[in-house]
């Protein structure tokens, strides 16, 4: 098991394919800092709901203690008919979440939660981004990295932007796919 003591003072990114335990992964290090960290956590969830088993909300053991912020995001290439509809979905998406930096940089905490951070970067601009994270000295994220879900125009731009976020974090931490581990699906 980790220790908090790992992700203090720095900027750490959970990246891989769909299904493999970002947001899982994600919830159990805010768990231990729940349990042993420091007190001012904010979490900003920008996952959608989940659709056919993709994605998904963090679960919050103690909603009260944390600083929770969310808009609703859909996810544009599983609800997105054509690809000007995903574009679309994609630009609205980003839009609502600058609407929760706004909100978040009016009073950044010391540690950050980021649960999905690539659906924002799919539109979303990363400088803003960067200049979110480095108001906190402590940021902890998840985000897709993979190609299940497709390349085209969008899945090129997320994963170019991805490929950027990681080299300006201190620490990435990439899940194996059920495939790597050796696990097979039934």
């Amino acid at each position: 098991m980790y220790s908090i003591r790992e992700f203090i003072n720095k900027k750490t990114i959970i990246v891989g394919e769909v299904n493999t335990g970002k947001t899982a992964y994600l919830n159990n290090i805010l768990d231990k800092f729940l349990e042993e960290g420091p007190t001012d956590l904010s979490v900003i969830d920008m996952a959608p709901q989940s659709i056919k088993g993709i994605g998904g909300k963090m679960r919050l053991e103690k909603p009260n203690s944390i600083r929770y912020l969310t808009a609703k995001i859909v996810a544009p290439r599983l609800m997105g008919g054509s690809r000007e509809e995903v574009e679309a979905l994609a630009e609205q998406n980003a839009l609502s979440i600058d609407h929760i930096f706004l909100q978040y940089l009016k009073n950044p905490s010391k540690v950050l939660f980021i649960n999905d951070v690539s659906i924002y970067l799919q539109a979303g601009d990363l400088d803003r981004l960067l200049s979110l994270l480095n108001s906190t000295p402590t940021v902890i994220m998840n985000g897709y990295f993979g190609h299940s879900l497709g390349g085209g125009k969008l899945g090129e731009r997320e994963r170019q932007e991805m490929e950027a976020l990681k080299e300006r974090c201190d620490r990435v931490i990439s899940l194996p796919s059920l495939t790597e581990s050796g696990i097979s699906l039934p």
